[in-house]
């Protein structure tokens, strides 16, 4: 039996990420997952989703899974702990909506990183081709969560499905409720620029700088992309971690960069639909508020539980 543990989680993350990729940028939809309000140009704006506890569940992430590795280690197998992250991270940072969310935030931003962001370390996968390893790390996963609380499992699954369902219907509805005028507008500026695309029903939909044939990004490679594992039975094999990454845009991508941002900024698009996600968001928080309402207060015990278990302040 051949099982990948991914050390950062292994839970339902993988779902998430495919289901609220918000950033119409370069690179794959990976990197678009992982882009947080920590970014450089980025103004975090107080938003009806701020009411979902992202921080506070990705604690209780960080703490099951550290359990579980140290259970492991105990166990005889110390791959996991010894290359997992080293704290918490928000496993819904695609529900933080900046002013770089729709693309660069200004113009030295444009200039700088074009359509890209900085890439933070990520730790390996761990690969089993060992069953006994795979039973113990079932067991383990299933104390780990009993050692946070009674709840904790459930209401961990239960707050991961309110995420999905603030966010998967979330960019599309603000796309569509712009409207294709309003996009048709963007396009006008930006074929005055000398940028045009044959995709525009991909861009009513979607409107995203990779459908206008300028090459973008450049990348440092990552050397996990390319690993194979052997699969040598009754073994568990490490990848190679990926170290943190800068963003160097493409030759021509800073230029259609700083394009993009002029015409969002000129035709007000920039603002109508900052606004537009603000209507939008808070639809979706009354139409989750009796979910919300019960497990907010759950989730912040659970994390305040997983906190004081693995020492976290």
């Amino acid at each position: 039996m051949r099982r990948r543990h991914d050390v950062k989680t292994k839970k339902l993350r993988a779902v998430a990420v495919a289901a609220l990729a918000l950033l119409p940028l370069a690179g794959c939809a990976d990197n678009a997952a992982q882009a947080s309000s920590s970014a450089v140009g980025d103004k975090k704006i107080e938003q009806p989703f701020s009411i979902f506890l992202g921080d506070a569940i990705g604690v209780v992430d960080y703490a099951q899974l550290k359990v579980l590795n140290q259970c492991l280690a105990d166990k005889g197998y110390p791959q996991n702990l010894r290359v997992m992250a080293s704290g918490p991270r928000n496993p819904f940072p695609q529900l933080i909506v900046t002013e770089a969310t729709f693309g660069p935030a200004s113009e030295d931003d444009a200039k700088r990183r074009g359509f890209g962001q900085d890439e933070p370390a990520t730790p390996p996968a761990v690969v089993s081709s060992d069953p006994t390893y795979d039973r113990v790390s079932d067991q383990c996963a299933e104390d780990a969560w009993k050692k946070l609380s009674p709840n904790a499992k459930e209401v961990y699954y239960s707050y991961f499905d309110l995420g999905n369902a603030l966010g998967m219907p979330f960019l599309l509805t603000v796309n569509q409720r712009m409207g294709q005028a309003r996009w048709d507008q963007l396009l006008s500026c930006l074929a005055g620029k000398g940028y045009q695309t044959t995709k525009k029903a991909d861009f009513y939909r979607y409107p995203d700088p990779g459908l206008f044939g300028v090459p973008l990004g450049s990348d440092t490679p990552d050397p996990a992309a390319s690993w194979v594992p052997k699969h040598v039975p009754g073994t568990v094999e490490v990848g190679p971690a990926v170290p943190a990454r800068s963003y160097t845009p493409a030759p021509r991508e800073a230029d259609f960069a700083l394009a993009w941002y002029r015409c969002r900024r000129d035709t007000g698009i920039d603002k109508e639909q900052m606004a537009t996600v603000m209507q939008v968001e808070g639809e979706l928080v009354k139409k989750n508020e009796t979910a919300l309402s019960e497990l907010n207060p759950q989730v912040e015990q659970v994390a305040k539980q997983a906190a004081a278990l693995i020492g976290q302040s």
